[in-house]
């Protein structure tokens, strides 16, 4: 019990250093942000915020890690429902669905790693964890049966896309919901991209 309490804690503690710190990224370049800075945003001493990080580098590092995490994730607990999806496109693709219910959900972390920070490379770590969970689904659907397109291309090809809708979405304040961005990719990914563009 003494364990879980301490553990709930320190989650507690880290919880607050990092809303303060992306708070104060919202608000001033990260160059100029010092650990006085986050301390005193966060109300806490010196040595707490030494105690669970390095530095504000070592800070912005584990947020990152922290998210692709997550990202990584929504793969491999929905693996069962994400392989089970027959393309429609009427229908969205489940992978897609949590993608965008998790990024509006985090909309506020996302929009500082991304658009704040923009020397983090966050969004190419982004597009690169879109691209492993996309070849983790590829071998778990394929069948030996022959690829119509060479595997690195496609992926790449996948990830780059909707990586580059994710950021848009993102920038232009989510002004369709999750639901409606899912279905439009699915469309997109169901009918092809000539036949979305009416050619």
């Amino acid at each position: 019990m003494h364990v879980l309490r301490s553990d709930r804690r320190v989650h507690k503690t880290k919880h607050h250093i990092t809303s303060a710190f992306l708070s104060l990224c919202e608000k001033k370049p990260f160059e100029t942000i010092v650990v006085r800075d986050i301390t005193d945003a966060a109300d806490i001493s010196r040595s707490t915020f030494y105690t669970h990080f390095q530095d504000k580098y070592d800070l912005l590092e584990q947020i990152m890690k922290d998210k692709l995490t997550e990202l990584m994730n929504l793969y491999e607990n929905n693996k069962s429902q994400i392989l089970g999806y027959v393309p429609h496109h009427e229908v969205p693709d489940p992978y897609f669905l949590l993608l965008f219910v998790h990024l509006s959900e985090q909309a506020s972390i996302y929009r500082v790693l991304l658009f704040h920070l923009p020397d983090s490379r966050f969004g190419d770590r982004m597009i690169e964890a879109v691209q492993i969970t996309i070849g983790q689904r590829v071998d778990n659907n394929r069948m030996d049966q022959k690829q119509p397109i060479p595997l690195d291309i496609l992926l790449v090809s996948m990830s780059s896309w909707i990586g580059g809708i994710v950021v848009s979405w993102l920038k232009q304040g989510m002004i369709y919901s999750p639901n409606y961005m899912a279905i439009q990719l699915s469309r997109i990914a169901s009918i092809g991209f000539y036949q979305a563009m009416s050619l």
